[in-house]
């Protein structure tokens, strides 16, 4: 028996003196040499391969009949299965399910036939030849006609799961899908795709180079395409296809993976640590090549070596993770040869998303474990992104955005964009989720987020009235056509409304810096106020800034936001801004980031999720056909808001808008001698949320007193006037007689 010749290296190791060849090398060899006999093989049925192709037709006929029709096909398939190496199966068993295919599909051309007959008709070169007949003659015998047919199906059946690795359950799947009726929807689909006129952006540079995840095995993507499992609550909404979406192709490449793990032990060697190697994980970006070091070593002095190791793997950046997490193990990691491209549709065909529990579930990427990484919001409860410009911040936004269209009907969530730059977010206006167009203006910007507090607000009254502790447990009480009755403080009437259920609420803002620089007090005050209270009732935050300083991240927003997204940014000093730790620094830009939430005290590294402007037209297309004439939007949601209980605001753009309300439930109220919600309702015709916030800012002005339980409202000034005791009077006579009326 041979043996492999060693040699001796200079660290007194032993090592190949011969390279060994790579899987994919000789998977190559073999898919070439498939194709040659491919074309061999169909050269000789027409007597075009010269003398060797006469014998070699002769050879194929007495072994496989009319299987040598088929032959030239089976090989093709088998040399391109090898080639692109997209298979979970070894290559062993693709092999095993050809031969195990070819051999029944030739016992069922031979069965047919007498058993008397078999060898005869195999020397004629018909039939299924020599091959069928060897698997025939004993089924006909053993079982006859009917159940040596059905077993030997069975074995075709077998033997192509077997070779394309994929359940059975798949396959009858695929089938279906093939002879199925086309539905309205699909057809919706197939007009868009033809509709849709304007090219996807191009990529330019080494930006996502190229669009592939990590495999996916055939149950993974068949299970996906049932999405919407969990369904949501809007009658006769349909949401969005996956077709919508673009595909994924190819697979990243990490190089010689088993060369540069050498390298790291060498090189680590030769600073006397001594490790042991570990597995080796190819993700999207990077390759995390895991070790074990030898007892009493230091991760302080491993840590150290990372320029080190850089100039021994010629690779930049190296980030080393020591430990991780729940395994005794450090992980470096080294950026890929090419980089893939991890496509949102990826993510929601993964099982990890279509088995969510929640429909606020966000598609986040894939780990350097290639393994699909979801999170949900309502666990989270808010989200912070933060990196340099152009890491792919926007992008991640716009896959969140898309992914939570693709679980809910406008009737389970509701979004208010906030996009200072006016070119990202604004690309989903006219979809029904939306509460209001995508804000573009600071001042309605602090106007929104008082909306947000005041809405939060109406709904803690609403679980307090209902015995509810979260907005899941009042949705599950309601019940359509309930009817809420309520007893009007001023004249005492029963009032009727029907009961709705509450729609989460999800408040992204694109860019904070731009915000914060004109009402920095204002923005601070109410994110600080929604991040505290706002879970209970189903209101999230997402905030993002390319500008993570100290004046933008402040200590109260960090300190409420714990779950934070960091793409790559420059320096140190940005990273333990965003994070609380360095790392950040460290990442490859195009959408490599490291996401940190409440579950883990340290962050995870993940490829973030890829959709073009293209993908995201689809998508707002085809909500937008189910639009039932023109969206109606909340104007009060971004309309001038003064006052909110609990908060002082520094003032802001649009204030004085409400003068002219103000003063009129001023009147209204002192002329009543009565102050309620229902009646500047009426008598204004506004809503409950503005009625609430007049009240508040009449409670503020000391016009009315605060609110008593159930008890109405006092009035603190005067029928004459409206004005309080003690204040300067412009007329002598009368302002004297104002004064004595109070005195009494």
């Amino acid at each position: 028996m041979g043996r492999r010749k060693l040699k001796e290296n200079g660290n007194g190791k032993l090592e190949r003196k011969y390279p060994m060849l790579e899987g994919d090398t000789k998977r190559s060899i073999v898919a070439v040499f498939l194709l040659a006999l491919a074309l061999i093989s169909v050269l000789s049925l027409f007597n075009a391969a010269g003398l060797v192709g006469v014998y070699l037709n002769r050879v194929l006929a007495l072994a496989f009949g009319w299987g040598r029709f088929l032959l030239p096909l089976l090989m093709v398939v088998m040399g391109v299965m090898y080639f692109k190496k997209e298979y979970e199966a070894n290559y062993v068993y693709i092999a095993s399910g050809f031969a195990i295919f070819l051999a029944s599909l030739l016992g069922i051309f031979h069965i047919f036939y007498p058993l008397d007959q078999m060898i005869d008709l195999a020397k004629q070169g018909t039939a299924g030849g020599f091959l069928g007949a060897a698997v025939a003659y004993p089924a006909l015998k053993l079982f006859g006609f009917v159940a040596g047919i059905i077993i030997l199906a069975a074995f075709v059946i077998a033997s192509i799961l077997l070779a394309f690795n994929i359940p059975l359950r798949a396959l009858a799947l695929g089938i279906m899908e093939r002879f199925r009726k086309p539905s309205q929807e699909e057809f919706d689909i197939k007009e868009i795709k033809e509709r849709e006129t304007e090219p996807a952006e191009p990529v330019s540079g080494e930006k996502f180079k190229i669009s592939s995840v990590l495999r996916r095995t055939p149950r993974e993507s068949v299970t996906a395409k049932r999405i919407a499992t969990v369904k949501p609550s809007g009658s006769g909404w349909k949401l969005p296809p996956l077709d919508l979406l673009e595909r994924t192709t190819g697979a990243p490449k990490g190089g010689d993976v088993q060369a540069n793990a050498k390298i790291i032990q060498k090189t680590l060697g030769n600073f006397g640590i001594e490790v042991e190697p570990g597995e080796i994980n190819v993700g999207p970006s990077v390759t995390q090549y895991s070790f074990r070091p030898a007892e009493g070593v230091k991760l302080s002095r491993i840590t150290a070596l990372q320029n080190n190791l850089a100039l021994a793997l010629a690779a930049h950046p190296i980030r080393i993770e020591a430990p991780i997490p729940g395994k005794s193990l450090i992980g470096i990691e080294v950026p890929n040869k090419s980089s893939a491209l991890v496509r949102l549709r990826s993510v929601l065909e993964s099982r990890e998303f279509s088995e969510r529990k929640s429909n606020l579930t966000l598609a986040l990427g894939q780990d350097v474990a290639g393994k699909f990484v979801t999170d949900d919001l309502s666990e989270m409860p808010h989200l912070m992104i933060a990196g340099a410009t152009g890491t792919g911040k926007s992008i991640c936004i716009n896959s969140i955005i898309t992914a939570l269209i693709y679980q809910n009907s406008p009737d389970d969530l509701k979004l208010i964009l906030i996009d200072p730059k006016r070119v990202e977010l604004t690309a989903f206006d006219g979809i029904s989720h939306l509460l209001t167009p995508t804000v573009v203006e600071n001042g309605k910007v602090v106007n929104a987020l008082r909306w947000a507090i005041g809405e939060m607000e109406r709904r803690y009254h609403l679980l307090q009235e209902n015995g509810s502790r979260d907005i899941f447990s009042y949705n599950s009480k309601i019940k359509e056509g309930k009817v809420r009755k309520s007893t009007d403080e001023e004249t005492g009437e029963v009032v009727e409304e029907e009961v709705k259920r509450l729609p989460y609420i999800v408040i992204i803002i694109d860019e904070l810096a731009d915000i914060m620089a004109g009402h920095a007090k204002d923005v601070e005050a109410a994110i600080v106020r929604i991040a505290q209270m706002a879970r209970a009732v189903g209101i999230h935050l997402i905030v993002s800034t390319q500008r993570p300083s100290v004046e933008v991240l402040t200590g109260l927003i960090k300190a409420n936001i714990t779950t934070r997204i960091a793409f790559q940014v420059a320096t140190q000093i940005d990273s333990r801004t965003i994070l609380d730790m360095a790392g950040s620094e460290k990442l490859l830009g195009n959408g490599d980031m490291l996401y940190l939430n409440a579950k883990s005290a340290k962050p995870k590294r993940i490829q973030g999720v890829f959709i073009s402007e293209s993908e995201i037209k689809k998508v707002v297309k085809f909500v937008r056909r189910q639009n039932k004439g023109e969206v109606e939007y909340d104007e009060e949601v971004t309309a001038p808001q003064k006052s909110i209980p609990g908060i002082r605001w520094s003032g802001g753009e649009g204030s004085e808008g409400e003068e002219e309300l103000y003063e009129e439930a001023k009147d209204i109220v002192i002329k009543s001698g009565k102050a309620s919600a229902s009646l500047l309702q009426r008598r204004l015709r506004v809503g409950y949320a503005r009625a609430a916030r007049l009240l508040d800012m009449l409670e503020e002005n000391g016009i009315i007193g605060p609110a008593d339980g159930s008890k109405p409202r006092e009035i603190l000034v005067s029928k004459h006037d409206g004005e309080r005791p003690g204040v300067d009077y412009k007329d002598s006579l009368e302002d004297q007689q104002v004064r004595d009326s109070w005195r009494m």
